[in-house]
């Protein structure tokens, strides 16, 4: 008996009630700088899981990734969490003029709040790497524990885009298998470190029925692996949900 009650000690099965995962949930989340956004998703981007970003090209998903890893920098005395970034860019369309823009911008933003708080020192605390294929994706992504163990700090991961190098593989078999190792490694790697995934999408036709419908690319299943989908178009405007048809508009 007494091992018993020992084991169970050492188990600690009910050490975390609601209320403690609702308050590390509140001040563990991303501000991506849209009030109307932040108020929706609860404070901001949560960490411990995947969100995506989908929308034609031009609808500002990229400025967004942009942004999330420099707002993930924002000291823990203006109520950030002082962490750094990861840019995982597969489509060779990352402009570093345009972060540093966006860097000088939340300088002044906060220069009163904090002073230290530089665009030199944001842009060194984003981590780039180039991954042209599926598979150099899938050597990231896999070897992404590695570099979160070098640099703990590390509090967000951007895929921008996770659909461009997927699909580029013909064969839809090894794309899905492709895919789904991608969002296993993910997952895994959410449960050891207090990581936020960024990931980006496009839109695509699918013919349902007799008639074409703009749908998310990647397919039902991967839609039911994310965590949050935020919808982005030409107008400026956001909308929330896993479907279109039952999304909700974000207003400011």
């Amino acid at each position: 008996m007494e091992n018993a009650s020992s084991s169970s000690n050492k188990l600690n099965l009910f050490s975390n009630s609601c209320l403690d995962i609702l308050q590390r949930d509140s001040q563990s989340r991303i501000t991506t700088g849209h009030k109307g956004l932040d108020r929706h998703l609860g404070g901001g981007i949560a960490l411990r899981q995947i969100t995506e970003l989908v929308g034609n090209s031009g609808t500002g998903k990229t400025k967004m990734c942009l942004q999330l890893c420099l707002n993930v920098q924002i000291p823990k005395s203006a109520g950030g969490l002082e962490g750094a970034a990861l840019f995982i860019d597969t489509r060779r369309d990352f402009h570093p003029d345009r972060l540093q823009e966006l860097a000088e911008d939340l300088e002044r933003q906060y220069k009163h709040k904090a002073p230290d708080f530089q665009a030199s020192k944001m842009l060194q605390n984003i981590h780039y790497v180039s991954c042209p294929d599926a598979v150099q994706l899938m050597a990231t992504v896999l070897s992404s524990h590695r570099h979160l163990i070098a640099h703990p700090n590390i509090k967000v991961i951007v895929i921008d885009s996770l659909a461009f190098s997927l699909r580029m593989l013909e064969d839809g078999a090894q794309r899905f298998e492709l895919l789904l190792e991608l969002l296993q490694s993910m997952r895994r790697l959410q449960r050891e470190h207090p990581v936020a995934w960024v990931v980006t999408n496009v839109l695509t036709h699918r013919c349902i029925g007799r008639q074409f419908h703009v749908v998310p690319a990647l397919g039902d299943l991967y839609s039911h692996l994310i965590n949050e989908r935020i919808w982005f178009s030409r107008s400026g405007q956001c909308s929330l949900g896993k479907l279109w048809k039952t999304s909700r508009l974000v207003k400011d």
